[in-house]
């Protein structure tokens, strides 16, 4: 490989801190090197030197690399990213961009080719600053990287629709919306008054039915957040995650997918950067067989709503998953029952349910099939259409179950979790 490496020189010796900027435009390489002058020595490498179309790129070391993520270079800097990964195992790939005015699309480029993180050139000095310096560190003595300061993490909640079309997803979708509405207790800051940070992970069946619901576009899916775990961030959150209302922030798997969702290695990680991201992650799993729902989702959920309806095949269902939870020893006190679709007339009632197969019920929610379909076929949720109905009556005592613990509470679960993990 044959480079044209140039050094722009702004900075003063002592820093130490040696980085080549992998672009094919030198004004951009200069604009880069002028805007880190108090931070690092950096070096251009001219792209356009680089020869061959897919072999690997081999480097000495594992170092760390810039890549330029402008828009006109994203795309060759993701295809070059993936040489570098195959060459030279270990490298860090740091994409160098702009966040502003909508540059989402080149956050997802960089993290699908699998660059560590995306520093914003428009940042300010101290948040770019303190980004090298981790990642220099990492580079360096990669075994003693500190882990991040235990803070309170979110809650997770299951919503475990028994079988196919319990109206899991439109539950989902309507309490995630109403929950990132309210306001944490846990929060006392004039910043914090916002509302709770909500995550709906959308993984029930029919795939995608919850961001359906939200009107929202599927562009970054659970599978590719898997993929990319140890990399989330805030700004990985807010570029990359579709949201709703600007509130509630949504994570699906691809719209239609028949596959069932992925249990790799990586979704402890994934599910712990979220839950330091959030305060709560909702999610539903919807017409999941338990064999089907990832473990660690049952295994670290803090409560399991169990979502019915009063039909027979429900009730067959509900005896099924008491039966599979049974047999994994995961049949406890975070289970509750949630009767949808309640018609006091169907012969069966809520109440005869719940002591039918031991469970404390939760929630009843009407009967509101014909308003619910009104509204999503406007595109809305029923609380912005018709506020007052009894179906958005009804959620709202479930919200006092969604509320955020304080942070003392949440810390001594964190440490424990970890332990127990750490221990299986």
């Amino acid at each position: 490989m044959q480079t044209r490496p140039m050094l722009y020189s702004i900075n003063r010796p002592e820093l130490g801190v040696d980085l080549p900027f992998y672009s094919s435009d030198e004004k951009r390489a200069k604009h880069v090197a002028t805007r880190l002058r108090h931070m690092a020595n950096v070096h251009w490498v001219d792209t356009r030197d680089i020869g061959g179309t897919g072999e690997p790129v081999h480097l000495p070391g594992s170092p760390l690399v810039l890549l330029d993520y402008s828009l006109m270079q994203a795309e060759h800097s993701s295809m070059l990213a993936r040489r570098l990964i195959d060459g030279t195992p270990g490298v860090s790939l740091l994409a160098v961009g702009s966040l502003g005015n909508d540059k989402a699309g080149v956050v997802l480029a960089a993290m699908r080719a699998g660059v560590n993180e995306f520093l914003d050139i428009d940042a300010k000095d101290e948040d770019i600053s303190e980004l090298l310096a981790r990642m220099n560190c990492e580079v360096r003595s990669p075994a003693a990287t500190p882990a991040p300061a235990p803070r309170s993490r979110g809650r997770l909640v299951l919503l475990l629709g028994v079988r196919a079309g319990m109206g899991t997803s439109t539950l989902a979708a309507h309490l995630g919306s109403l929950a990132s509405s309210e306001k944490s207790p846990a929060k006392s800051a004039p910043s914090d008054a916002a509302g709770v940070q909500v995550l709906l992970l959308d993984l029930g069946r029919p795939a995608g039915d919850a961001a359906l619901y939200l009107s929202l576009p599927n562009e970054f899916h659970y599978e590719n957040a898997l993929k990319s775990a140890r990399r989330i961030d805030a700004t990985l959150i807010s570029t990359a995650f579709s949201t709703h209302d600007g509130r509630l922030s949504v994570l699906s798997q691809t719209a239609g997918t028949l596959e069932k969702p992925a249990d790799t290695a990586e979704l402890p990680v994934l599910l712990d950067r979220l839950r330091l991201h959030f305060d709560l992650l909702l999610t539903d799993v919807g017409g999941l067989p338990v064999s089907e729902v990832p473990l660690p989702l049952l295994r670290e959920a803090d409560e399991i709503w169990l979502v019915v309806d009063q039909s027979i095949g429900a009730m067959m269902s509900l005896d099924a998953i008491l039966r599979q939870l049974d047999a994994r020893a995961m049949r406890d006190a975070r289970l509750s029952l949630v009767v949808n679709r309640h018609d006091p007339n169907d012969g069966v009632t809520a109440a005869q349910i719940a002591s039918r197969f031991n469970l404390p019920l939760l929630a009843l929610l009407p009967e509101r099939s014909r308003a619910l379909r009104g509204s999503a076929n406007q595109g809305q949720l029923l609380h912005q259409t018709s506020p007052r109905d009894s179906y958005v009556r009804a959620l709202k005592g479930l919200l006092g179950r969604l509320q955020v613990a304080d942070a003392s509470t949440n810390e001594r679960a964190w440490w424990k979790k970890l332990i127990d993990r750490k221990g299986r």
